[in-house]
């Protein structure tokens, strides 16, 4: 049943809780909720060039590979003979062999061959390796390292869009999961984060313009006109049995106008769009955990477009790693989910949470730290924490909506959202444009760094004119 948040103040956490909601190794509280999960490991076309690859999660180094049958495993990192690493391991038709003295182990961590024991040995029978369950979806590997029965993989709506082209973006973050979960959701944070960050950088590039449709001066203009009329943003939380949903309104407007936000998927998947299904461009965001300080923030791009232009197929769906700084070690934060990540890492490795003075702006963060406790208790207790499917009817794709807000506050948040496209977001729509400084909108955002940018921007450009085909002939 959704209901909403009401604001009771506080919020600051003890040393303690901070170590229980932010540690996700072995045996910690956080990392026993954690293991209940599937996890995104690699991009599948990671594994093309490199099969067998070294991986961490959770705190926990393993090995990823890919067999000369096309079969996946992950096992542990040192083979149980003498401590080989398996990383260096060779791919054989039935699982991966150690280099050092060729044992053969599969996906299941069975021993199959010792080929330097006697023929009628069967000390293999007795070695295993460790083993965890893997499956590919949607471009990415994901795998299970919690208790037996394994629950199923939950189904991504949007890794099973047709009529689009998928993106990966990867970012590894020097910092704790829970600053890149919990500050994903804040949202009152743009006048200034993609408002006076923005222009600042580009002032000191020598790129700052006065272009009305730029993201940093639509965003400033904007909100420096909330701040004039002593408006300041109110923010609400609805809960769902997937997690929440987040709406904000300027304190002086209709108290039913809300600009509603990004649902989230329990335990770190967050849908930015904001249920916003007319858009050409959806993604999610995972901040995944690799280990207590570090974290692989993926940006899952679909673009969607009319179904009247002709979208090439795609054999696979590309991935890119993008550094956090340039080749002077200079921080990037010329692009909005830049100025987003630095808020992350900035905060520390681990983020002090006793030194923190919440206040109403903070309802996002505080929503999801009871949520994050409640679901550690549940696993403390014995039970399946949320967003556990066991049951393959229950298993059908998750497509971000706005559930728990009334019928009639998400038409009006449409209604307004169509107004903002002509301000802090119109860019997102016209990446293919030029602004007055003579870059493309595109560059604002990580979409920047799409594989397939070139064609990305070419198919906006017949979106733009099958758009306006269809408006002329209405008119």
């Amino acid at each position: 049943m959704a209901h909403r948040m009401r604001w009771q103040g506080g919020g600051m956490l003890t040393r303690e809780e901070n170590e229980m909601l932010t540690r996700v190794g072995p045996g910690t509280p956080c990392g026993e909720l954690m293991r209940r999960y599937w996890h995104p490991i690699a991009a599948t076309v990671q594994l093309e060039d490199k099969p067998v690859r070294k991986v961490r999660i959770l705190g926990e180094d393993l090995v990823l590979f890919r067999d000369r049958s096309g079969n996946l495993g992950l096992i542990g990192p040192r083979c149980p003979h003498r401590a080989m690493h398996m990383e260096f391991g060779v791919p054989e038709v039935a699982g991966l062999r150690c280099p050092y003295h060729g044992w053969l182990f599969d996906g299941t961590g069975r021993c199959l061959e010792q080929p330097l024991a006697p023929p009628d040995s069967t000390y293999k029978d007795r070695v295993r390796t460790p083993a965890y369950d893997v499956q590919e979806m949607g471009g990415l590997v994901w795998a299970y390292l919690g208790p037996k029965p394994v629950p199923l993989l939950p189904r991504m709506g949007l890794c099973e869009q047709d009529h689009g082209l998928q993106q990966i973006i990867g970012h590894v973050l020097p910092c704790n999961w829970l600053q890149v979960m919990e500050n994903r959701g804040d949202q009152p944070h743009a006048i200034f984060l993609h408002g006076r960050l923005f222009q600042y950088t580009l002032e000191r590039q020598g790129r700052l313009t006065d272009d009305s449709f730029a993201r940093y001066n639509a965003t400033m203009r904007q909100q420096q006109e909330r701040l004039r009329r002593g408006a300041y943003p109110m923010v609400e939380i609805v809960y769902n049995k997937y997690g929440f949903t987040k709406g904000m309104r300027d304190s002086d407007g209709p108290e039913d106008v809300w600009q509603l936000g990004g649902p989230v998927f329990f335990p770190y998947l967050v849908y930015p769009n904001g249920g916003n299904s007319g858009s050409i461009r959806h993604d999610y965001q995972l901040g995944v955990p690799i280990d207590d300080t570090t974290t692989w923030h993926i940006s899952y791009r679909t673009y969607t477009f009319p179904p009247d232009i002709e979208v090439p197929a795609q054999r696979r769906i590309p991935y890119v790693e993008v550094p956090i700084k340039d080749d002077r070690g200079e921080y990037i934060l010329d692009y909005v989910l830049g100025q987003d990540m630095v808020a992350w890492y900035a905060q520390g490795e681990i983020t002090d949470r006793t030194q923190e003075h919440l206040y109403d702006g903070d309802k996002v963060v505080i929503a999801y730290r009871k949520m994050l406790k409640e679901q550690i208790e549940i696993v403390q207790r014995g039970g399946d924490p949320m967003n556990v499917i066991r049951d393959p009817k229950e298993n059908v794709p998750w497509t971000p909506t706005l559930e728990g807000w009334p019928p009639a506050t998400i038409e009006a948040a449409t209604r307004y959202s169509r107004t903002l496209r002509r301000g802090t977001t119109d860019y997102r729509f016209n990446f293919h444009k030029v602004s007055q400084g003579g870059w493309q909108y595109i560059e604002d955002d990580v979409d920047r760094y799409c594989p397939d940018r070139e064609l990305i921007l070419r198919l906006y450009e017949e979106a733009d004119r099958v758009l306006q085909q269809q408006a002329q002939a209405r008119a």
